[in-house]
């Protein structure tokens, strides 16, 4: 059975289609959720510092289903079928997602070219430099074995986003034990309480850096398919090139 959860902190048009299921963030009350990450096993107090990751972790800790994904209440991936429709775009559908694990094992978001940095400077200049210190000293110390990837990843200029998949279960298996270790180990290394409320979501940043690290590791083994996402809401592209800007260039 197929299973695409959908991340989301407040009431929304989710999609009508029986593969998507809304899944509730943090600890907030909010009627109308079948699905919450602060019940069974969970970090949901984590919520304001792994972003998505909780409900990530609830998944994995708490979900059975062979195929299982994430995405967020306004980004999906998109689709060619024109089955279901969110607001002006297309969606995935269950058939296609079936078709596609025929000869995938993850799907991830299509990467974004940052062009004019590395990976690793986007990050040192969007955030806190020396958190990304720690953070490839922690895989050095865990898993050494990963810390060409990581280099390749981080000296090279394009990143899948969001932390967003739709993946066989021994993937996502194999995976979550190795982010959740990396960055349970990075908690205790960190001053990250006494960031602002941007940068408080450092875990989150990290997690999609890692993901493309886990993923080049294990591209030889690992059938990967990108596929494009939509945000319904649509882009602020102007603002958002503006910032990028700023931060890489001033």
């Amino acid at each position: 059975m197929i299973k695409i959860f959908v991340v989301s902190h407040k009431d929304y048009d989710f999609p009508q289609e029986c593969i998507y299921i809304p899944i509730q963030v943090g600890n907030g009350k909010v009627a109308g959720f079948l699905y919450k990450d602060s019940v069974k096993d969970n970090i949901s107090h984590l919520n304001p510092f792994f972003c998505e990751l909780t409900a990530l972790y609830w998944i994995w800790m708490n979900d059975d289903n062979d195929i299982i994904g994430l995405a967020h209440y306004r980004r999906y991936f998109s689709s060619k079928n024109k089955v279901v429709k969110m607001k002006k775009n297309f969606v995935m559908d269950e058939s296609e997602v079936s078709e596609a694990m025929k000869s995938a094992d993850i799907i991830v978001a299509k990467p974004r070219n940052y062009f004019i940095t590395t990976i690793e400077n986007h990050y040192r200049r969007a955030h806190h430099s020396k958190d990304y210190d720690v953070l490839r000293e922690t895989v050095i110390e865990l898993y050494p074995d990963y810390i060409k990837s990581f280099d390749t990843v981080m000296h090279g200029k394009k990143l899948s986003l969001y932390n967003m998949f739709v993946a066989k279960r021994e993937v996502i298996d194999s995976y979550c034990n190795w982010l959740f270790n990396i960055l349970f180990s990075i908690e205790n290394k960190i001053d990250y309480q006494s960031y602002d409320s941007y940068q408080k979501r450092v875990f989150g940043f990290m997690a999609e850096r890692l993901f493309n690290v886990w993923l080049e590791h294990h591209k030889g083994e690992v059938k990967i398919q990108y596929n494009r996402v939509n945000n319904i809401e649509g882009e602020k592209i102007f603002s958002k090139g503006v910032d990028f800007l700023k931060r890489q260039l001033f």
